[in-house]
């Protein structure tokens, strides 16, 4: 595979060009507005043209700035999202990761990367007391709850099975929009997740939860998981 006609000396200049931005941004970060100066027509004006048909080499560099001007900065003072302000040091581990470009689907085809995703899965199920436990690191928590009701799935009502009797998910009316989204990707159906009542402590009133799923046993539905909610997308 070519390198998109980059010699080693122009990835150097290049690498060295997008650090110096980058060194630049974050000395800066802590003096930006949560939210850049900008709008619509004007993010249009400058990065929805025409994709070009003819590379642009080093030219295809000089939006770098524009993109750090309109882009929301990931500031300690912004705290409208998940995620909180870039860290500098995973940003170099995941741009070395990005040039090594592994295909972690099996050992044999990234012998590295893939042991190195055991340990630090096996050491975060050790930190919260699942030591023994497995698993896959995963883009962000839509996906990693994609993954657990499909695993609960597969455990309780494997997929040539699901159309026998309606399989149910419990979740409290605090759970994140991920899973009555993976309930539909999964083929479970939206209809079939039960919003339990909270308390005044946004906790799962179990008592309610306890009636749902009896009901739902009367009526021969398939309880298949319980979603734990530790801190919500609302209240912190």
């Amino acid at each position: 595979m070519g390198r998109l006609s980059v010699s080693d000396q122009e990835f150097r200049v290049l690498s060295t060009r997008t650090s110096e931005l980058a060194a630049r941004y974050l000395a800066g970060l802590d003096a930006l507005p949560a939210f850049p100066a900008t709008s619509g027509k004007l993010t249009e004006e400058l990065f929805a043209q025409p994709l070009s048909e003819k590379g642009m080499q080093a030219e295809a560099f000089d939006a770098l700035e524009d993109v750090a001007h309109h882009a929301r900065p990931n500031s300690p003072r912004f705290f409208g999202y998940v995620f909180g302000c870039g860290e500098p040091i995973a940003a170099l581990g995941d741009y070395f990761a990005s040039v090594l470009n592994q295909n972690t689907t099996a050992w044999r085809s990234g012998p590295a990367a893939v042991t190195i995703e055991r340990a630090v899965v096996s050491g975060l199920a050790k930190a919260i007391g699942c030591d023994g436990f497995t698993g896959s690191l995963c883009g962000g928590g839509s996906a990693a709850n994609l993954m657990g009701l499909a695993m609960a799935r597969e455990a309780r009502a494997p997929a040539n099975l699901t159309g026998s009797r309606p399989t149910v998910i419990y979740a409290s009316t605090e759970v994140h929009m991920s899973i009555p989204k993976a309930m539909a990707l999964l083929g479970l159906g939206r209809e079939n997740l039960r919003l339990i009542s909270v308390d005044d402590c946004f906790r799962m009133d179990v008592d309610a939860l306890r009636a749902a799923i009896e009901k739902d046993r009367r009526e021969q539905k398939r309880a298949a998981a319980i979603v734990a909610t530790a801190g919500t997308v609302n209240t912190g």
